[in-house]
């Protein structure tokens, strides 16, 4: 579940930009050279449903280079990107009167974010599914993995990390959020952090209360009703005590995509917290924006790490989550094995390649590819993220996200409430 879907749900405000920004046909733009396709016409045109996942870094323009080369290796296919509402912005929603949210999306293939995956499998939407390389890095699939079956292909790992400059060798060594919050105190510092947006909210609190009661323990309390933790609010409460005033509970904020990104490589905070995919805006915003005079940082000059633990003894691995590519049920004969190998080409290294390496000029979209074994060239952080994401456990229980998604109304209130966000000072009046 993505703070840029909250991280949670931004892209989508770039969907009028995207096919003027494509640039012209690179070397990462096409994996191979397609102008001898390696398969035969099917006898009957065949259209694959695709359902990719929303809220990644120029998503029409990542959709467009598979789809270029996937209908041109397999001549008679159609690739359709199923762009409604439920699949977009409402992708998150879990509705049943109004019919609204991922489950309620009709395709081929879907790509699922793993807070979903255990719905999808209850009501049958999906076909079990045989991994197709054997280098998906472990935590990825424990993510797909229910019962000792797997329903989807990991494609992408998400998770939260903290930014700061590599020459910061005192928040390189903090260990916990407290030391992190003295060590800004006594400089004047601040950090950004995004905690707005009903799945942002919830993933925080589901990530502060595993660190409590540990995975299994957090997901049961959250799905079975407990009453809020007050001491997981307690931790998110002295978390946001690091941010300044006007800041991580913006609603406006947490609409303008990739803003706290944008803001540190600005120099505007010591530190900020956010998803791999996040600096990929602040680091365009360094290219578009940003002179030699601007004191911007570039990302030679820029860290990551894995977050600091809520507690001084035995930390916790954190929590991450992966976007997995699954079938529909209903699939058979040729239709299926299209899906198939349109699941396998999607997460093929040459594929991910094209994908993640930079298109000058232009950083990589960081996305986190869930298989190892390679490396995207001039994208320094990669190493980096996938050591700070090892080891994170993911929830899996059904109506996780539904839970989590109707907890974070009732948490809105009990978090410092912005001072210009009249809807939520009302909302919580009321209250």
């Amino acid at each position: 579940m993505r703070i840029v879907a909250s991280a949670l749900a931004n892209c989508v405000l770039f969907v009028g930009l995207l096919f003027f920004m494509l640039p012209s046909l690179t070397r990462a733009e096409s994996p191979r050279d397609c102008t001898l396709p390696n398969a035969e016409e099917p006898a009957v045109p065949q259209t694959l449903r695709v359902a990719l996942y929303p809220y990644t870094p120029d998503r029409l323009a990542l959709f467009h280079k598979i789809e270029s080369l996937f209908e041109c290796e397999n001549p008679g296919v159609n690739v359709v990107l199923v762009s409604s509402s439920n699949a977009t912005d409402k992708y998150y929603n879990d509705d049943p009167t109004k019919q609204e949210g991922f489950l309620y999306v009709d395709a081929d293939i879907y790509e699922i974010d793993t807070i979903l995956l255990s719905d999808f499998i209850a009501r049958g939407k999906i076909a079990a599914i045989e991994l197709p390389f054997n280098d998906f890095l472990r935590e990825s699939i424990e993510a797909v993995t229910r019962n000792g079956q797997t329903f989807a292909v990991p494609h992408w790992m998400c998770g939260n990390f903290l930014f700061y400059r590599k020459t910061d060798t005192e928040l390189a060594e903090v260990k916990t959020w407290g030391e992190l919050r003295t060590l800004l105190h006594r400089r004047g510092q601040s950090l950004f952090v995004d905690l707005k947006g009903k799945s942002t909210i919830g993933e925080w609190y589901f990530t502060s209360l595993v660190s409590i009661v540990g995975v299994d323990g957090a997901q049961r309390h959250i799905v079975e009703g407990e009453p809020i933790n007050a001491d997981a609010v307690d931790r998110l409460q002295d978390m946001l005590a690091m941010c300044p005033i006007g800041y991580c509970r913006s609603d406006k904020l947490h609409d303008k995509v990739g803003f706290y990104a944008r803001t540190f490589v600005r120099g505007q905070a010591s530190a900020f917290v956010g998803y791999s995919e996040s600096i990929h805006y602040g680091l365009r915003e360094f290219v578009d924006d940003c002179l030699s005079s601007s004191g911007c940082v570039p990302e030679d000059e820029i860290a990551v790490r894995a977050l600091p633990s809520f507690r001084v003894s035995a930390p916790e691995a954190g929590v991450g989550w992966v976007d997995a590519l699954a079938i529909d049920a209903r699939l058979s004969g040729l239709k299926k094995e299209l899906a198939l190998k349109f699941i396998r080409r999607l997460v093929s290294q040459d594929v991910y390649l094209s994908i993640l390496t930079p298109e000058w000029p232009y950083p990589s979209r960081y996305l986190l590819p869930a298989r190892g074994g390679f490396q995207v060239p001039d994208a320094p952080l990669y190493p980096a993220f996938i050591a700070a994401h090892a080891g994170r456990k993911t929830g899996s229980l059904p109506e996780l996200n539904k839970k989590l998604r109707s907890l974070a109304n009732r948490l809105d209130c009990q978090l410092p409430i912005d001072r210009d966000d009249e809807e939520a000072k009302e909302k919580c009046r009321l209250k």
